[in-house]
């Protein structure tokens, strides 16, 4: 099967690679249907990476397919079945998985970074990380159960209320969901970005207010629009915001720190957090929220495929990917050859 397959800093090829196998009798493979580029691809490509991945292994980590092949001892899903693939893989074994707090596995692996992930025909996954998710979610919908389980693991702890108002940093597709949840309860959405694209496809997907941070001032449309009280809820889901944030927040708003940059060192005043008594929490991925993601589809109440701006076939992920990159796209999809 033709693969994309990281073999180390800034190089993804496509090369024919044999059709995975069960690795364990408690594993299956999944026909994939299709798999999203996400932002951690391109952290992986960069150069230097700001994430790592192990080479020699095949990208990609947001995909859905149907189980063609399950091990002696699997027992919850058939072949048949549609499933969403919960990528991150934890021990079950270790101190915090043991205290319930698997987010942070010591031993944590993820399909499509670790080992062998979506950017072919065919995967291999271990019967734990199967969800179901109903055949009549049309797959461009589908396919956003990883990043909404993300998302859902931000906007929960926020907890925004009808008539608030959120301000998102970042209008990308993780930005962009975060902005659509909050539509979804009832809030006023200002979503910020540097790429007039993503920020026409934000618009188009419901947010209410767009800023072009190159030329206009988000401080000031956010002040005039609360009339100068500030925003209850911000997100930066860029990664080096946390100074810029800070500017943005009501009185005892609820600020989510989502975007990951290791490299960034914001100036911050200590005093704006005590002073405003504000709750400042960091969001990596999910912990137990892909069922949640999977009801919100199926339900209708998000359809995130109004951000899907490219659809190509597996030979031409290397254009999808640099379209991301340039910011021409907001989210890819890849077909499977």
């Amino acid at each position: 099967m033709l693969a994309g397959v990281f073999f180390g800093e800034g190089v993804l090829e496509l090369q024919p690679r044999p059709l995975p196998t069960l690795p364990a009798a408690d594993w299956v493979i999944v026909e994939n249907e299709g798999c999203g580029v996400c932002g951690t691809d391109l952290h992986i490509l960069s150069v230097p990476p700001s994430f790592v991945a192990v080479p020699g292994t095949i990208l990609g980590h947001e995909f859905i397919g149907r189980v063609v092949e399950v091990g002696a001892e699997v027992r919850e899903v058939a072949p048949g079945d549609r499933v969403a693939v919960a990528a991150n893989l934890t021990c079950g074994l270790c101190r915090y998985c043991k205290a319930g707090k698997s987010l942070y596995c010591e031993n944590w692996t993820t399909i499509g970074i670790d080992r062998d992930g979506g950017f072919a025909r065919y995967s291999a996954a271990p019967e734990r990380a199967l969800h179901r998710i109903s055949p009549e979610v049309p797959f461009e919908e589908a396919v956003w159960t990883e990043p909404l389980s993300c998302v859902v693991n931000s906007t929960d702890r926020l907890a925004i209320q009808p008539g608030q108002t959120a301000v998102v940093i970042g209008a990308g597709p993780i930005g962009a969901l975060h902005g659509m949840m909050f539509a979804a309860a009832g809030a006023h959405v200002i979503i910020a970005d540097l790429t007039p694209f993503r920020l026409e496809v934000a618009a188009a997907a419901g947010l209410h207010t767009t800023v072009d941070a190159h030329s206009e001032s988000l401080r000031e449309c956010v002040m005039d629009l609360t009339n100068g009280l500030g925003a209850e809820v911000v997100v930066d889901a860029v990664g080096n915001q946390f100074g810029a944030v800070l500017e943005l927040a009501a009185m005892e708003a609820s600020i989510a720190l989502f975007g990951l940059n290791e490299r960034a060192l914001p100036t911050v005043r200590q005093w704006d957090i005590t002073r405003k008594q504000l709750t400042i929490f960091g969001s990596f991925v999910g912990a137990s929220t892909f069922p949640r993601a999977i009801q919100i589809l199926e339900s209708g109440a998000l359809k995130p495929s109004v951000l899907n701006t490219m659809t190509l076939p597996l030979p031409e992920l290397l254009s999808g990917i640099e379209a991301a990159r340039r910011g021409e796209a907001v989210k890819v999809l890849v077909l499977p050859e």
